[in-house]
């Protein structure tokens, strides 16, 4: 499992301090995919990182370290 990742403590929208981080599935299944072809495990999904600010919303995805290695490689994305 990877842990959340280090974000800046203040929200770059408002400068706020009260951030808040949770995961959550990325989707799959009968859900749609956001993150196809990055999972790191055949049966499971990939889980985005989370972060939100409580006082302007603001609210940002990130997807998993390892998840990303898999980036390049995979025919569901394309760079730009």
């Amino acid at each position: 499992m990877s842990q959340m990742p280090q974000k800046q403590r203040t929200c770059p929208n408002c400068g706020g301090s009260d951030r808040y981080a949770t995961k959550v599935s990325a989707g799959g299944g009968y859900a749609p995919n956001y993150l196809p072809g990055l999972n790191t495990k055949w049966w499971g999904t990939t889980k985005f990182d989370v972060v939100a600010c409580a006082r302007c919303g603001l609210t940002q995805f990130f997807v998993p370290e390892e998840s990303r290695a898999k980036l390049p490689l995979s025919k569901y994305w394309t760079p730009i």
